[in-house]
């Protein structure tokens, strides 16, 4: 951390980044490290590739992040970017990451050091690596910030049920309460509001689910087919591979999304002992042993196929 602090006390108009299709961890940690900044008197902006999903959008952050196209004519001294274990998931943003003085803050034990300066520690989410730099920084954690860091934390823990879920986690989520945070409107916003489009693939993705290797293994196909005809948008399938996870007997759970023809990502989930970060690896892939993910390539039932096959040697 000591790297990272140096890092920031020496610059002063910060461009925060973090990988593609950002999830509620990457868009929070985003929102808490430029505006902890903004609170020490130096400039942030995040830079997102796309609008963000509609249930992380709060009118607190609206002024906080601009998109990449939207950056012509900004002038940065230092980019940061958070909870992205590997260089190639900034997408586009890459050459304008490498163009600066660049810092790497992530919790995925899988991340690559690609930055000058790197910060990884394994925690329950990249939000709680923000909130103890911010406070080493000495910058006020104000009602955005706590929104922000409640935002990360509580989606990467699944709203704290999930076993990354530590003390630590806990006693933040304490604090927050404590002063001030509008938890009741945040959790409804993020975890029980969905569109009718939502609903629906959420309908389609548990039609899909196929069992294997005795019923310890899920998989569920979700096409660009499905998602249009569903009338849903691409990030409403963040959550889905939880209705794979819960089915009883299962031990990993794999969500294949279509990205684009031929290309689809995966998502893998454990519930004991199966280690998905491993499996990812073998993809080049990786994250956390209970949550990871990987690119494949090929046709949809070559993938499957050569998905079975691999996550059979980490079950038992």
């Amino acid at each position: 951390m000591k790297r990272v602090i140096e890092f920031l006390e020496k610059h002063r108009k910060f461009a925060v980044l973090t990988h593609l299709n950002p999830d509620g961890d990457a868009l929070g940690s985003a929102y808490a490290l430029a505006r902890s900044l903004n609170n020490l008197g130096k400039s942030a902006e995040v830079i997102l590739l796309c609008e963000p999903p509609s249930k992380y959008r709060f009118s607190q952050f609206d002024s906080l992040y601009r998109l990449l196209e939207e950056t012509g004519k900004c002038s940065y001294d230092a980019a940061v970017a958070v909870d992205c274990a590997t260089i190639g998931r900034l997408s586009s943003a890459q050459e304008f990451f490498r163009s600066l003085p660049n810092c790497n803050i992530d919790h995925h034990i899988s991340n690559t050091e690609y930055a000058q300066v790197n910060y990884v520690e394994n925690v329950a989410a990249t939000g709680e690596l923000i909130w103890r730099i911010a406070e080493q920084l000495g910058a006020k954690a104000d009602e955005t910030v706590r929104m922000a860091t409640y935002m990360a934390i509580s989606t990467d823990t699944g709203s704290f049920m999930y076993s990354n879920t530590q003390e630590s986690t806990l006693l933040l989520f304490s604090r927050l309460v404590a002063e001030g945070l509008p938890l009741a409107q945040m959790a409804a916003q993020i975890f029980n509001k969905r569109s009718l489009g939502a609903t629906k693939l959420i309908a389609r993705f548990i039609d899909n689910i196929r069992l294997y290797e005795n019923d310890s293994l899920a998989i569920s196909v979700i096409l660009l087919d499905d998602i249009a005809q569903c009338g849903a948008d691409v990030s409403d399938s963040e959550i889905l591979i939880d209705y794979a996870r819960e089915i009883d007997g299962v031990e990993i759970a794999a969500f294949i999304r279509e990205m684009k023809k031929d290309t689809y990502k995966i998502s893998l989930r454990a519930n004991s002992y199966a280690d998905v970060g491993a499996l990812a690896g073998e993809f080049d892939g990786g994250g956390h042993a209970k949550a990871a993910g990987c690119m494949l390539r090929g046709n949809i039932y070559d993938v499957t196929e050569t998905l079975i096959k691999s996550a059979r040697n980490y079950l038992k």
